[in-house]
């Protein structure tokens, strides 16, 4: 969180989402089984022959956390003002027993008439001062996002999700994941 060179369009960018990626997305538990109590979500990426893990947050308070735990949940929802809707319903344990009992994973491409999609990739509220915590979240401005211009100047836009895989850790993938060490970001493991 708060990193403004880890992802985005460009070569500048360790991810440079104009080229093709794969997120692989982990789920691990407090006994590393299917069954065990979920305790946090982590992200990795892999572009080229490198494997990336999400950087380090950069905000006080949350230095050093780069997946979802309850407990970044808690200091991102005291550090951001926001109300702990996390630890009401519950945390990951809760969000883990839900999963065991079927979800379904939804995609899709959208236009966002109600905050334009600036909580994505802009400053959210635009309102708010982007020097705080939680504010930045892209290099998108204020003013963009708009669906009838976004939809005007893209009618025909399209996005392929592919190759989605679900299974045990290390299971779906050909390069094994869990034994990344977090080093430099942008390193090849």
């Amino acid at each position: 969180m708060g990193n403004q060179t880890f992802y985005g369009s460009g070569s500048q960018f360790i991810i440079d989402s104009s080229r093709k990626f794969t997120i692989v997305t982990q789920f691990l538990t407090s006994d590393n089984t299917a069954t065990g109590d979920l305790v946090e979500i982590r992200r990795l990426f892999k572009q080229d022959d490198r494997v990336v893990p999400v950087p380090n947050s950069v905000w006080d308070g949350l230095t050093g956390a780069n997946s979802i735990t309850d407990s970044m949940c808690d200091a991102s929802k005291k550090l951001f003002g926001d109300q702990n809707d996390h630890a009401a319903k519950g945390g990951l344990a809760r969000m883990g027993k839900q999963m065991a009992n079927g979800m379904t994973l939804a995609m899709s491409l959208w236009s966002d008439h109600a905050a334009y999609c600036l909580w994505l990739d802009s400053s959210y509220p635009a309102e708010a001062d982007s020097s705080k915590p939680g504010v930045k979240r892209g290099t998108c401005p204020t003013s963009g996002g708009r669906p009838a211009e976004v939809e005007a100047q893209h009618p025909d836009a399209t996005v392929k999700f592919m190759n989605i895989r679900v299974g045990d850790i290390d299971s779906t993938a050909t390069v094994k994941f869990m034994n990344i060490r977090v080093g430099d970001i942008g390193s090849t493991y």
